[in-house]
């Protein structure tokens, strides 16, 4: 079998929503295979389950995240790929849904966020040369103790990607209910425009700043396996947004997209004990509870060290648990701003244009809007701000670096 003729293609939560619309996905899929496709399968949850499982752990224990929370997450996709097939065998094409212990998507026993390790691939490629359509489970592994393991929210196109790359497949579509990658959330900006190609760094960037269009470590396995991403419609024919290699993009836009993430907290303590010995032990602790920390500020003041960090409103239970570990008897104020939003331009553009950050910080200062903190690479400039003014900084942001729809 040629591998370079597979294509895995993920459907999410709104793709597979109801029952009309999983038969109209194998309508779809069934044409593709009719023009000579070799097609692996992998789907989400249908829309809303996922909320609807992880509430109802919530209801018993809002901070418990271990191997029984994934066992209960993981269930909603053992149902959307079983109606799946079924829609297939219905008619009249062979398929198999598959679960992550019997496809053998190894993992870590991160709970909640667990990374792939291994994906073997003898059960798809036997499948296919018997050309039964394998319907794979995403969002979902196994450790070594074959306990189930789940990916985090959005995980299923990490399954997809990871699952192309061990195949040796150059291309994983990921349909989605957009048509495609636009340069700013249309619902908070009314401007924004579509996008034809964007780099893996631009979306790695996207999908670490609010964009809930990947999964960042889709992007991630993509970028590292050669693997280009296609984002495209389930409920349209045309070409989406294509994520590729930098060299494939003939011209970059200094900024090609304004994201916002209004899940963000902020923790300020102060002081801290001196030294980086505590930073170290805070830091660790909260890394091997599966915490991200986004930006972090320190300094120096007459009354000892100050810190400040960033995380995610998801993970704000966890990284609550560590600071009363490691401030258990220090006399530490901490501080918790939880109505903050993240607001960043992403463009590698930017590496070759002086002046971004000028402009950005203008356009905050003239709507009036207070910056908490702020993080900046070679491609993106961040800041946190008031929540409620988000939309204000946004669409100020697209419009000054050209973004809005009808300009150049």
């Amino acid at each position: 079998m040629k591998l370079n003729s597979i294509i895995v293609k993920k459907f999410g939560g709104t793709s597979v929503g109801s029952i009309e619309r999983i038969e109209a996905v194998a309508e779809r899929m069934i044409k593709d295979i009719q023009a000579g496709q070799k097609i692996v399968v992998v789907a989400s949850a249908m829309s809303g389950e996922t909320n609807r499982l992880v509430a109802l752990g919530n209801q018993i224990d809002p901070n418990y995240r271990g191997l029984a929370y994934d066992m209960l997450v993981a269930s909603g996709e053992q149902v959307s790929i079983a109606l799946l097939a079924i829609a297939f065998e219905k008619r009249g094409y062979r398929a198999k849904p598959l679960l992550a212990y019997q496809l053998g998507i190894e993992t870590d026993n991160l709970y909640s966020k667990a990374r792939i390790h291994k994906i073997k691939t003898e059960v798809i490629e036997n499948l296919l040369r018997e050309n039964v359509i394998p319907v794979v489970a995403g969002f979902q592994g196994v450790d070594e103790n074959m306990n189930i393991t789940t990916l985090g929210r959005g995980g299923s196109d990490t399954t997809a990607v990871a699952l192309a790359a061990a195949l040796g497949a150059p291309d994983c579509e990921i349909y989605t209910d957009v048509p495609k990658v636009f340069t700013a959330d249309p619902r908070l900006v009314p401007k924004a425009k579509e996008v034809d190609k964007l780099s893996f760094e631009e979306m790695m960037e996207m999908a670490s700043l609010g964009s809930k269009v990947l999964h960042i470590r889709s992007v991630e396995i993509g970028a590292k396996h050669n693997v280009r991403i296609h984002v495209r419609s389930t409920f349209e024919t045309r070409e989406g947004t294509w994520i590729v290699p930098e060299g494939e993009i003939m011209e970059n836009p200094v900024v090609s997209s304004v994201t916002h993430d209004p899940n963000t907290v902020v923790i300020k303590l102060n002081p801290v004990p001196a030294g980086t010995d505590f930073l170290a032990e805070l830091f660790e602790k909260l890394a091997a509870r599966g915490v991200s920390i986004d930006i972090i500020t320190q300094s120096q003041s007459e009354h000892g060290q100050r810190l400040a960090f960033s995380v995610t409103v998801e993970d704000l239970p966890l990284t609550n648990k560590v600071l009363d570990e490691v401030l258990f008897s220090q006399k530490v104020e901490r501080i918790t701003m939880d109505k903050m939003a993240k607001i960043s331009v992403i463009g590698v553009g930017m590496r070759n244009h002086p002046g971004v950050a000028a402009r950005f910080f203008q356009v905050l200062a003239q709507q009036g809007i207070p910056v908490h903190l702020v993080t900046t690479s070679e491609i993106k400039i961040s800041a946190v701000i008031d929540s409620d003014r988000m939309k204000d900084a946004a669409n100020a942001l697209h419009s000054v670096f050209d973004l809005d729809s009808g300009s150049n």
